[in-house]
C-alpha cells in the first residue's frame, strides 16, 4: 500500500519549489566578500541539489501517473482545452480554404455544410457527430484528389493537424481502463519519490538551521523552517448493523 498519497505528493512538489525560491534567498545572505560563509553557501547549494533533484523525480512519477483516476479533474480540465484546441484546428480549414479558394466553393459545400463551429468546443454528442460527419466529408474522393493539386498545397497538413488533434481529445476524455497491478504500481512509485523528497526537504531544514546557527531568526523569517502539511486522512464511517 502507497503510503503517500497522489495529492501530498503533489502538495510536496508544490512546497518544494517555495523552498527552493527560499533557498536561493537564503544563499543572498551569505554573498558576503569574505570566505567566512564559504561553508555555509556550500550546506545551502548541497540543500538545493537535493530538493531540486527530488522535485524532479516526483514530477516525473506524477506524469507517469497521470492514468489513474486520481487525475480525472485533470483531464477534466486538459479535454475542455483539448475541445478549444480542436475547434481551432476545424475553424482554421475553414479559414484556409476561404483566404486561399472561396467562401462560398464546392469545397467549402464538400467539408463543411453546416458551419455549426460553437458545438465543438461542447464535448458531447454534437462534437462527435460533426466531427465524424467532417472525417467522413474529408476522406472523400473529391477533397483527397484536391489534397494531391498543388494548389491546394495548404489543406493536407491542416487536415492532418485536425485529425491529430480529435484524437488527442479522444484519448483524454475517454483513457483506456487501467489495470489494477499497473495503478498500484504507479502509486507506489509516485509514493517512493515523495518520500525521498520530503527526505530531502527534511534534510535542507538542518542544512539551513546549520549554515544560519549564528542567527536563527533568518531560517524562521524566510519560511526555511517551515513544514510541508499532510492532509488529514479521512476514515470511513462506521456501518451500523441492522440490529442496533
Amino acid at each position: 500500500m502507497s503510503v503517500v498519497s497522489i495529492q501530498e505528493a503533489q502538495d510536496l512538489v508544490t512546497f518544494a519549489t517555495l523552498t527552493l525560491e527560499r533557498l536561493a534567498l537564503a544563499a543572498s545572505k551569505l554573498d558576503a566578500p569574505s570566505d567566512d560563509s564559504l561553508e555555509e553557501r556550500g550546506w545551502l547549494a548541497v540543500a538545493s541539489r537535493r530538493v531540486s533533484a527530488g522535485q524532479a523525480d516526483a514530477v516525473a512519477a506524477l506524469q507517469e501517473a497521470a492514468e489513474l483516476p486520481e487525475f480525472a479533474g485533470a483531464r477534466k480540465l486538459q479535454g475542455e482545452a483539448l475541445s478549444n484546441a480542436w475547434a481551432d484546428a476545424v475553424e482554421g480549414v475553414f479559414d484556409a480554404i476561404v483566404a486561399n479558394v472561396s467562401g462560398n466553393g464546392p469545397l467549402i459545400e464538400a467539408l463543411f455544410p453546416h458551419q455549426r463551429f460553437a458545438s465543438l468546443r461542447r464535448p458531447g454528442a454534437a462534437a462527435q457527430n460533426f466531427w465524424l460527419e467532417f472525417e467522413r466529408r474529408s476522406e472523400s474522393a473529391y477533397v483527397r484528389r484536391l489534397c494531391g493539386d498543388q494548389s491546394y498545397e495548404f489543406l493536407p497538413p491542416l487536415l492532418e493537424a485536425a485529425k491529430e488533434t480529435e484524437r488527442k481529445l479522444r484519448e483524454a476524455i475517454s483513457p483506456k481502463p487501467l489495470p489494477a497491478p499497473k495503478a498500484e504500481k504507479l502509486r507506489e512509485r509516485v509514493s517512493a519519490a515523495a518520500e525521498r523528497l520530503e527526505l530531502a526537504l527534511r534534510q535542507t531544514r538542518s542544512l539551513v538551521e546549520a549554515a544560519f546557527a549564528a542567527t536563527p531568526g533568518v531560517a524562521s523569517e524566510l519560511g526555511l523552517d517551515a513544514k510541508p502539511k499532510r492532509r488529514v486522512q479521512r476514515s470511513e464511517p462506521t456501518k451500523l448493523s441492522a440490529s442496533e
